[in-house]
């Protein structure tokens, strides 16, 4: 059986929308069994975050591309949405060019809880991307909740490199409680310069999960 040009040339004006959407980064959130809401956490996951060429680019030219997930637990119960519970955490993923290793670290609460590293960038990336269990669970409770994830990603400068190092060898553990010096919001300030002289801006996702209420 053929086709004709013209229903070639559709399927090929259909398919390239398609698969443009799915390059796009997303970010998703998977809630627990019904059963369980009220003792597992829910699932994040960062998708394409990673994948333009230019971020690759300064991850391989030494700036680390850092992820800072947030997540909000919401009950919608009364007039207004109630806030009831929060948590963040960060990956960081930074080339070793000496190793010509990709290096990835998990940080919570301000403390390293894991640690890998990989020959390829397509490997990390896919580190990057395997779902995490958000570190947060719903509330027992009659009122509807949901929970809101707000990703913001962006490269680091050099002067945060030099942070990130200190600060891996144990010598910035209160800077990165918030206690730190104004050396530390120095060098915010120098990462944005970096980040948009390179043009690479810093990039937010947001995602709400469905209104859920705990049995």
């Amino acid at each position: 059986m053929r086709l004709g040009g013209g229903v070639v040339v559709a399927a090929l004006i259909v398919a390239v929308p398609l698969a443009a959407q799915q390059r796009r980064p997303q970010l998703q959130i998977t809630l627990p069994a019904p059963e369980a809401l009220a003792t597992e956490n829910p699932l994040v996951r960062a998708v394409n975050v990673l994948s333009e060429p230019a971020i690759r680019e300064l991850v391989d030219g030494g700036f680390p591309a850092r992820l800072h997930f947030r997540i909000e637990l919401w009950s919608s119960g009364g007039l207004f949405n109630s806030l009831k519970g929060t948590a963040e955490w960060e990956v960081i993923v930074r080339y070793d060019a000496l190793g010509k290793r990709y290096r990835l670290v998990r940080v919570n609460g301000g403390r390293v809880v894991s640690g890998a590293q990989f020959g390829q960038f397509h490997d990390a990336v896919a580190e990057v991307e395997r779902p995490q269990r958000a570190p947060i669970k719903a509330l027992r409770q009659r009122d509807r909740q949901y929970y809101n994830v707000v990703l913001e990603v962006e490269t680091m400068s050099l002067n945060d490199l030099d942070e990130l190092e200190r600060w891996l060898r144990g010598e910035l553990q209160p800077a990165v409680r918030g206690e730190g010096n104004p050396g530390t919001a120095i060098g915010r300030g120098l990462r944005e310069l970096f980040v948009r002289l390179l043009g690479a801006e810093r990039r937010n996702l947001e995602k709400r999960s469905p209104t859920f209420r705990v049995p």
